[in-house]
């Protein structure tokens, strides 16, 4: 099939409602004209695209983007008093970070999570104490009140996170946004475990989520996600109480998930994704967008909504990649090496940037080949 056919297919269909998803649509046709329009706006990227740069070379935001003091002072405001009405048994970790560190829990800390929300104070009350229950589970308490690096990992959650199963993409989509790919539903298959244990897996998430929640243009655009689930099914079948916890901490990370691809080539496939449209909360579920086929048509397909298919990090024989997304990761441990010495508080987050970019690139492609969990999949 042509790119221009596809292309054609897609303007028409590939942003309109999922017909496979019937539930879905009844779901989406009861919205109302203005959140449809939120939808649709999380689909398209719109925000990204208003963006201006003035001549002395910052960049300026239309509205809806910019934000003047009163636009965060006064959220920011009402988050604490949001926080102040939920239930004690709701918001226990969350009381004990603070308890533990104020520094930690600041108001840029706080920000993450009201613009993750579109500044609705109510509901990034309610994430920002699902963010701290989740984390408590998962790492404890004595790391509760810091961010959780790579030395924070036992040697199963690094095998996990560096299998590549879940990754960054180098190239941001149509509006500008960060672009989350994740291989064959981050399930283990045939050639190569994804997690020896489920826990594994969804720690490397958590991590990955809340380093690039760091950037303020993740969280003022949010991320698209990507989901290849081409050549073959997972060798023990889907753990879908994997899939319910992770459907849990999308909720819980200070990241908005703007629109969710998942990328099918048969009916088993089909099946999974229905299953886990079933397991997502409503927000995510009117912006889910099944594309099928195969790999060929599948790759025009996301470049049509903007998705930069040239860096998915996959072979043409739906073969898995991982050696950029090992150097990402080895440059982060420096990163967070060189932190330990020298606190983040003590640098602005361009000067943190700067120092990730500057790195030799050879002594990173060293780090790699010297790491034990370093390998590509295929």
């Amino acid at each position: 099939m042509s790119e221009s056919i596809i292309t054609e297919k897609l303007i028409n269909n590939i942003l309109e409602w999922a017909t496979e998803l019937k539930h879905t649509a009844r779901e989406f046709a009861r919205l109302s004209s203005h959140e449809q329009a939120h939808v649709w706006n999380d689909l398209t990227g719109d925000e990204g695209r208003r963006r201006t740069f003035g001549t002395d070379g910052k960049e300026y935001f239309t509205k809806g983007l910019f934000e003047p003091d009163d636009l965060v002072e006064k959220p920011l405001k009402d988050l604490d008093d949001e926080i102040e009405k939920l239930p004690s048994d709701q918001k226990g970790a969350l009381e004990k970070a603070m308890q533990m560190s104020k520094d930690y829990v600041s108001s840029n800390f706080r920000l993450k999570f009201l613009r993750a929300e579109k500044f609705d104070a109510h509901l990034a009350a309610e994430r920002m104490a699902l963010h701290f229950e989740e984390k408590l589970e998962l790492f404890g308490e004595e790391k509760l009140a810091r961010e959780i690096i790579q030395s924070d990992l036992d040697e199963d959650d690094m095998a996990s996170l560096s299998s590549g199963y879940l990754q960054v993409l180098n190239g941001l989509d149509f509006g500008e946004r960060k672009v989350i790919f994740y291989y064959k539903a981050l399930s283990n298959i045939v050639e190569h475990d994804c997690y020896k244990h489920r826990e594994n897996i969804i720690r490397s998430f958590w991590y990955v989520m809340n380093v690039i929640s760091a950037s303020e243009d993740v969280q003022k655009l949010g991320v698209v996600n990507v989901v290849y689930n081409l050549g073959g099914m997972p060798r023990s079948g889907i753990d879908y109480e994997k899939s319910r916890r992770l459907a849990k901490l999308f909720k819980a990370i200070p990241v908005r998930f703007c629109s969710f691809y998942p990328c099918i080539d048969t009916k088993f496939w089909t099946i999974v994704v229905e299953t886990f449209s079933v397991i997502i909360n409503r927000f995510l579920l009117m912006r889910f967008r099944i594309i099928e086929g195969d790999h060929e048509e599948v790759m025009l397909t996301l470049k049509a909504v903007g998705i930069p298919s040239e860096v998915l990090p996959v072979t043409d024989e739906s073969k898995l990649l991982v050696d950029d997304h090992l150097k990402w990761l080895a440059r982060l441990k420096m990163v967070e090496e060189a932190e330990a010495l020298e606190p983040p508080s003590k640098r602005s987050r361009a000067e943190r940037e700067l120092k990730i970019e500057t790195f030799d690139p050879e002594s990173i492609s060293n780090l790699c080949k010297n790491s034990l969990s370093c390998y590509t999949v295929g």
